[in-house]
């Protein structure tokens, strides 16, 4: 499995509207979906990639993101990597990076901020890479190759 691919199956979520909990491409996710969609494609749960459960408990989420995918450190970060960013305090927020076509990486995520309430790309600016606490690798591109 190439980073491109991972990217090509968080694309397929792009204009789903956001409603939190939900799981359906082309209906209804929340920031979690969008990871979840690319692991049902790849054979693995809901579990096994966001862990949380009616509300995001950062402790559980790192638990659940280092028990099914690979760490990668930040300045390594790559299309089709999963990305955990913060707001404010705690992260509660995923994402997964792609390739911006100007240069650069963009970040695939459902987002209810600022008229958004949808599953959008957009460039990982500063602000956005500042976010970035954290990042995981599917291990199927580890395996298959980058």
């Amino acid at each position: 499995m190439k980073p491109a691919d991972i990217v090509a199956i968080a694309r397929e979520t792009l204009g789903t509207p956001y409603q939190h909990q939900q799981r359906i491409a082309g209906l209804a996710l929340d920031c979690a979906g969008v990871p979840v969609h690319v692991a049902k494609r790849l054979g693995m749960s809901f579990e096994d990639v966001v862990g949380y459960g009616r509300l995001p408990v950062p402790e559980e989420m790192k638990r659940a993101l280092d028990n099914s995918l690979v760490r990668v450190p930040k300045p390594q970060m790559q299309p089709g990597d999963v990305a955990w960013l913060r707001f404010q305090a705690e992260p509660q927020h995923f994402g997964i990076l792609g390739d911006y076509p100007y240069g650069g990486l963009s970040l695939i995520h459902a987002y209810n901020g600022v008229g958004h309430d949808k599953v959008g790309e957009h460039r990982l600016d500063a602000t956005w890479l500042a976010r970035v606490v954290g990042v995981w690798r599917f291990p199927q591109v580890m395996e298959g190759g980058a």
